[in-house]
């Protein structure tokens, strides 16, 4: 899996999973398998972080997110609107 971004000043980084699974999501929302598929996308601030995370989980069936900060800490966790079990 790709490493932790190394962030700046504000940045915060998100990543996506499964919310049935806990298996982590690329930034296309597929289960991430290898080294080469991007898991973190990085924002300026966390309120665009926010912003887009709570857009897609209100259009994503069982997509959950979480922004951490440059330290690797948990700013937010934002559970999926949308279960469905398969």
């Amino acid at each position: 899996m790709e490493n932790f971004p190394d962030l700046k000043n504000n940045e915060v980084t998100l990543m996506r999973s499964d919310a049935l699974t806990g298996h982590v999501l690329d930034d296309q929302c597929v289960l991430a398998l290898n080294d080469t598929q991007k898991v973190y996308t990085i924002f300026d601030d966390v309120q665009l972080a926010l912003k887009y995370a709570e857009a897609l989980i209100s259009v994503k069936v069982n997509i959950e997110c979480v922004i951490y900060d440059k330290d690797q800490e948990v700013m937010h966790y934002l559970p999926s609107r949308n279960i469905k079990p398969n």
